[in-house]
């Protein structure tokens, strides 16, 4: 199947518009038909994923000097203090192994890449960093048969990578009460000798601001599209113009090239089989998988994984990027579904040397288009060289907001539906070619009422975790839990769980922070060809 890709102005507005068989027209195929393009800038963005970056453990600089209970702190950058620092690391040593959190605050991001606000983040640590390795999701049932015991089903590996806390109140000013992801990296007595994470930084908000429109009214006249002047590829978003020094304000613009995705599709993985799926362009250390996944047997995917009130398969596997390849290992007694799509970024230095924009060619699997940065290699342009590329697949949002508690969640749960939260919500999803839905969810929260509190949530993705064996709780789920349900091309049921204990262990505790309400993205995701 042969792709189009067309740059153009279509009624004063610039448009970039890729379809997935160059038979349709760019021009008379409804933006509405979201399986047509493979890319529309008329609804969505190159890409979604502003970087991923490494996160390690740095033990010369910040030595492991504390314990766990008082770790040493170091704030970065150098100068600052806890109140302003963009980084807090705390260090310690613990059995014999040094350890590192490495507390990631707003000031961070907005310094690095000038967001207003939170943007989503997704902290991924590594099997085996050596050798790219990474563990499927967490489901944990293994507090499930204790007394007051609880169970868990988690989006990635490690349950604290991708929470916001209030981290630094242990003494001292309320104001460096501030929200912080996290990810700790460690040193182990293990081959190899060092834990590492991939943090995963969305060109999207983490709470419930909306999502930023740098679009404008457009202007008679106005130069939208410039890939004449030397060093320039650029289309600019309506109402600007290619002379706007801020790259935010463009559909294209060759200093502002997000991560890519790699491969998208769907994988039959059988009990304790081994399945490699193939990327067409290679694949780098800032490579992993992001997936829904299930039994064969359920009917409809979860996210995070479904487990029931007492009962579930552990949906159990690890996976390893090398080379153009992805390979799934089943550790599961049954067969599984596995929804995928695969993100990648290139923490290299943008290539030289070259004099073409765009390129056409071959890969011996097909026909490809590509535009690249002006400048880059011609002959071995890297993933941050690459602006769009036919081989390579763009997620559209297809469904996107906020939902307040209670009023934007209707349906009231009872009995022994208790177990998938408090209430529900349904969406319905414009989607007329049936791309898969893949949902993100996250519990968003009030500030605590009390100024010096501290490990309160302001925000928690992709976490679910239901009680067992107790009398008042048993089957009803932790306050921060959600769930999102794709149950049908058009339709997902999004569940919350308002203000119930966050554990049960020893006894019920409470959170001073209130469920403020639930944000969510529904991406629709074409197939790979």
């Amino acid at each position: 199947m042969s792709k189009l890709l067309a740059l153009e102005s279509q009624s004063g507005r610039p448009v970039v518009k890729g379809m997935t068989d160059a038979s349709y027209n760019p021009v008379t195929t409804p933006n509405s038909d979201t399986g047509k393009f493979f890319f529309n800038s008329d609804n969505q963005k190159v890409g979604y994923i502003k970087d991923i970056f490494v996160v390690e453990p740095d033990f010369a600089s910040y030595p492991p000097t504390g314990s766990p209970i008082n770790p040493t702190k170091y704030y970065y950058p150098p100068g600052s203090n806890k109140n302003n620092c963009q980084i807090l690391i705390q260090s310690f040593n613990s059995g014999g192994q040094n350890y590192q959190r490495w507390n990631f605050f707003q000031e961070y991001f907005t310094a690095v890449y000038g967001y207003s606000y939170f943007p989503l983040v997704e902290m991924r640590p590594t099997i085996n960093f050596s050798t790219n390795q990474f563990r499927g999701p967490n489901v944990n049932l293994t507090g499930g048969s204790v007394s007051n015991g609880q169970i868990q089903s988690l989006s990635s590996y490690d349950c604290e990578t991708n929470r916001v806390i209030d981290t630094g109140s242990n003494g001292g000013p309320s104001g460096r009460n501030r929200p912080a992801v996290f990810a700790f990296v460690s040193t182990s007595g293990g081959n190899p000798a060092v834990k590492r994470a991939l943090a995963t930084v969305f060109d999207l908000p983490m709470h419930d601001e909306a999502i930023p429109n740098n679009a404008s009214s457009p202007v008679a006249g106005d130069v939208i599209v410039d890939i004449v002047s030397p060093g320039r590829c650029r289309v600019a978003l309506p109402g600007r113009t290619v002379a706007d020094p801020d790259p935010n304000n463009y559909i294209l613009h060759e200093d502002r090239i997000p991560a890519k995705v790699l491969a998208t599709g769907t994988i039959t993985v059988a009990a304790f089989a081994t399945v490699v799926i193939n990327t067409r362009l290679p694949t780098t250390e800032l490579t992993y998988m992001d997936y829904l996944v299930k039994k064969s047997t359920e009917a409809t995917y979860w996210a995070p994984p479904f487990i029931d009130n007492i009962n579930a398969h552990a949906n159990d596997f690890s996976y390893t990027v090398s080379g153009s390849t992805v390979t799934v290992v089943s550790n599961c007694d049954t067969s599984m579904d596995i929804f995928y799509v695969i993100y990648a970024d290139s923490g290299e230095a943008p290539t030289t040397g070259g004099s073409e924009i765009f390129i056409g060619g071959n890969d011996g699997i097909g026909d490809y288009i590509q535009i690249k940065r002006p400048g880059s290699s011609d002959l071995a342009p890297n993933l941050n060289d690459i602006m769009l590329d036919t081989r390579l697949t763009y997620l559209p949002i297809l469904a996107e907001g906020f939902l307040n508690w209670t009023s934007d969640f209707p349906t009231v749960l009872s009995g022994s539906d208790l177990f998938k939260g408090v209430r529900k919500a349904t969406i319905t999803v414009p989607n007329p070619d049936g791309l898969l839905l893949f949902p993100k969810i996250g519990a968003i929260y009030n500030p605590p009422g009390v100024l010096s509190a501290y490990d309160e949530p302001s925000a928690l993705w992709g976490q679910h975790r239901v009680f067992t064996n107790n009398g008042t709780w048993q089957g009803r789920t932790s306050g921060y839990s959600t769930w999102a349900n794709p149950t049908s091309p058009t339709s997902v049921d999004l569940y919350a769980s308002g203000n119930n204990p966050w554990t049960i262990q020893p006894s019920a505790s409470f959170w001073s922070s209130q469920l403020k309400g639930a944000r969510y993205y529904i991406f629709g995701v074409p197939p790979s060809h």
